[in-house]
């Protein structure tokens, strides 16, 4: 898993101008833009504290956990909610959930070590 998720990183520096002039030509207004970054910046905020004052969070870098799973969550559910085969949204929640739960008090697989 962390061979795999190393080379996806990896791809995509390979040519960060070409991400870049991607994600900018993209029509989105500055409204539409400023908002997005305000929303996503107040769910990572809330999700960090959620981390920082849970006693069973076991994460070593909490802003970097906070955004993964702000991150996961919005790219997920979106992704899955729109597919032509649409999963039911009771048992996504529940194992999205889950997923996250696991990842952010796990033991070391939750401390950025992945077994092969």
């Amino acid at each position: 898993m962390r061979g795999y998720v190393h080379l996806s990183i990896e791809n995509h520096l390979d040519d960060p101008q070409l991400l870049r002039v991607t994600a900018e030509q993209t029509p989105r207004s500055p409204e539409l833009l400023e908002k997005t970054s305000r929303y996503q910046q107040a769910r990572t905020t809330y999700v960090r504290e959620l981390i920082e004052n849970h006693p069973e969070s076991r994460v070593d870098d909490i802003h970097i956990a906070a955004r993964l799973v702000v991150s996961t969550v919005e790219l997920l559910v979106h992704q899955l909610a729109a597919a032509p085969d649409p999963l039911d949204p009771a048992r996504l929640e529940n194992e999205l959930i889950a997923m996250v739960t696991r990842y952010l008090t796990g033991g070391p697989q939750g401390h950025g070590t992945v077994a092969p």
